[in-house]
């Protein structure tokens, strides 16, 4: 008959209802896509298309109008006089118009390493991003099994709740017939009025660990919801796969992305111009009158002053260097990592121990406590000493619930962990 009660509190506190419920794996994926850094995936990409389409553009023909009007002091001419010949001067004031074609035929590279540094900059904030997504499965999984933990624990209270009120009956149809003292009755209404406090305090956790999990998904979660608890999965062997690792990868492909852009940065350039105009003088400076013009050709340019200077190889040493930092940084996250997990490892075999002593120290409880409501009825032992058993039971029995629960999140958190949640 006990059971039977004990079933139906536990069912009249979780108010079953299938569509009420949910699982971890559905929350965190809630949380994903409600995450504001969610939403800068999308801008991160469009920014690299913009970026990249920019680039191309390079490769197109560049114009540019230019003119210009001047004045000067003194002019060339020639120092000689002939008789009856008019030598031209150039006049003082000087016009021209002009329209600049140029055209790269090679630019060294400095294009493509630019494309390149683009890409790669896109993908390290990428990962970045996605490695701040990340972190929501942690702040998830100690908000679900932090509502879980508060729902076991206030059906423990309600079936200890329970096994006084049924005991203060007793006790209250004895004082009616002389046989118990009202103390007796006040303990217990004591006892129960703690009992209602404690309820009180665990609605309140699971109530702050709803909200915090409604603010984080995005989806309003009632008091009645119903949290899938997840199933003990043996753990297996497996390497390490967080996003951290894939943003180690993108920074030290960003780092490669640079040294490609120094190397075309001090490279040969060449190019094909035009310049058409129209002004005075025009290429034919001692005309004095205004004419159209045409220049063409094939220009290049070489650095030569990183040669002596060593420049080039100073900015590529220091994106060594930064390679290097990062491949430092690497190792240690790994070395946290697997301090971590070696950790979270042991803790589930001391957790898998004390369950299965829990379980043995439940069964021991609840013979002293029927044994103590036995003699309680008897008159052997005070109503002190039976609460004082159901205490113990009670105690054993949320104890039992909190390792169940903490197994369970430790599993989960090894999976987030490693990276394979």
């Amino acid at each position: 008959m006990n059971k039977l009660k004990h079933i139906f509190i536990i069912l009249s506190f979780c108010n079953f209802s299938i569509s009420a419920q949910t699982t971890l794996q559905s929350c965190i994926e809630l949380a994903e896509k409600n995450s504001p850094q969610a939403q800068l995936l999308p801008l991160v990409k469009e920014a690299e298309n913009v970026q990249i389409g920019a680039l191309n553009k390079n490769l197109l023909p560049q114009a540019s109008l230019g003119g210009q009007a001047t004045w000067q002091s003194a002019v060339t001419s020639l120092p000689i006089s002939l008789p009856n010949i008019s030598v031209p001067t150039i006049s003082k004031d000087q016009y021209k118009a002009t329209l600049d074609l140029t055209q790269n035929i090679w630019d060294g590279g400095l294009t493509k390493g630019q494309k390149k540094l683009a890409s790669a900059a896109a993908n390290t904030d990428s990962r970045s991003i996605e490695n701040n997504i990340y972190q929501l499965k942690e702040q998830i999984s100690n908000l679900y099994f932090g509502i879980l933990l508060a729902d076991k624990q206030f059906v423990n209270t309600e079936i200890t709740r329970n096994d006084l009120e049924s005991q203060s009956k007793k006790i209250q149809a004895n004082l009616q017939n002389g046989t118990a003292i009202k103390g007796n009755v006040l303990m217990i209404e004591a006892r129960l009025i703690e009992l209602k406090q404690i309820q009180r305090e665990i609605k309140s956790r699971k109530l702050a660990a709803l909200k915090g999990l409604s603010i984080l998904t995005g989806k309003d979660f009632s008091e009645n919801i119903i949290l899938e608890t997840p199933q003990n999965q043996a753990l297996e062997e497996s390497n390490i796969d967080r996003p951290e690792l894939k943003l180690f990868d993108a920074q030290k492909d960003l780092s490669e992305a640079n040294k490609s852009l120094i190397r075309a940065k001090y490279a040969p350039k060449v190019n094909l111009f035009a310049t058409g105009g129209y002004g005075r003088p025009g290429l034919n400076f001692l005309s004095p009158d205004f004419s159209t013009y045409f220049i063409g050709g094939l220009a290049f340019k070489i650095p030569l002053s990183h040669l002596y200077l060593k420049t080039q190889n100073s900015d590529l040493r220091q994106l060594d260097i930064n390679k290097e930092k990062i491949d430092r940084q690497k190792e240690l996250f790994l070395q946290q990592t697997n301090l971590k997990l070696a950790s979270q490892n042991e803790e589930v075999a001391k957790l898998q121990d004390q369950i299965k002593e829990d379980a043995r120290l439940i069964e021991i409880r609840e013979y002293i406590k029927k044994t103590a409501e036995n003699k309680l009825e008897n008159g052997i032992i005070t109503v002190s000493d039976f609460i004082s058993e159901v205490d113990n039971e009670a105690t054993a029995k949320q104890n039992l619930s909190l390792h169940q629960v903490q197994l369970q999140q430790i599993i989960n958190n090894i999976k987030i962990t490693k990276g394979k949640f």
